[in-house]
């Protein structure tokens, strides 16, 4: 796809990920719809965006609220046309031992995680489909591939996204309109900090919107994992499953 005058919709664009996504698609010719809950952030980015030569509109809105999706949906085509490319990025953490949660943490990673993506392609993926033309980017996480330890609803909400996008991804090619699942390692942002993590797994923020743009441009689906060298090993999980699931209970005591 050629980035230049397509529509984009980034969720979760305030900031980490989705901001610099939605920068990098702008500073190749998109207009850019950022959308998440805190518009001062969003209103900052998307002036900077246009100082910068860019062309860029902020929606507030809650993924967890299918009509605030479907208002995204209608103020994008008033705006700017119909939309080619989604990028489902809002998210949030979930790690921490299982029993300690209460129902409502577990309540909103699962909304925010999974159900968002879910009532964001929803919202878009009719208008792509009239038109035989999209790309659906729903950005997961290497725990969406590996059962992270010490994160299982936040681990269960990524795995679900990866096999979503998987599932509807080989619905949806023929008809025009593709889906991927970006599956970064560690990055720092505001909610999640990579400090204490493997330093070979660990992305800025610009690297995976740089992979972003690639799969959008190259039509890469149904899955794209970054760092590259880890592809390989997920033959480890599926081949050896005694071997895979040892080493996550290595894992689980090196943390406690």
């Amino acid at each position: 796809m050629q980035l230049k005058g397509a529509v984009a919709v980034v969720t979760g664009a305030s900031s980490g990920i989705g901001e610099a996504i939605a920068v990098a698609f702008a500073q190749r010719g998109a207009k850019v719809v950022l959308a998440a809950r805190r518009s001062d952030r969003l209103d900052e980015l998307a002036d900077r965006i246009e100082r910068a030569g860019g062309r860029a509109l902020a929606v507030r809105c809650d993924v967890g609220d299918h009509e605030q999706l479907r208002k995204l949906r209608v103020i994008t085509q008033e705006a700017y046309g119909p939309t080619d490319i989604l990028v489902n990025n809002a998210g949030i953490p979930g790690a921490g031992a299982f029993e300690t949660l209460t129902y409502e943490q577990i309540q909103t990673v699962v909304q925010v995680n999974l159900t968002g993506v879910l009532f964001g392609t929803r919202a878009f993926l009719p208008g792509m489909l009239a038109r035989g033309h999209g790309h659906i980017v729903n950005v997961a996480s290497l725990a969406g591939r590996f059962a992270a330890p010490g994160a299982a609803v936040y681990s269960s909400t990524k795995h679900a996204v990866v096999g979503f996008s998987e599932s509807l991804d080989a619905e949806m090619r023929s008809r025009g309109v593709r889906v991927t699942t970006l599956n970064p390692g560690f990055v720092r942002t505001e909610g999640f900090s990579a400090t204490d993590r493997p330093r070979l797994l660990s992305l800025t923020t610009e690297r995976v919107a740089e992979a972003a743009v690639h799969v959008v441009q190259d039509g890469i689906a149904p899955e794209y994992t970054l760092p590259r060298w880890v592809t390989p090993f997920q033959a480890f999980r599926v081949l050896t499953p005694p071997l895979y699931r040892g080493a996550m209970r290595l894992a689980t005591r090196s943390r406690r």
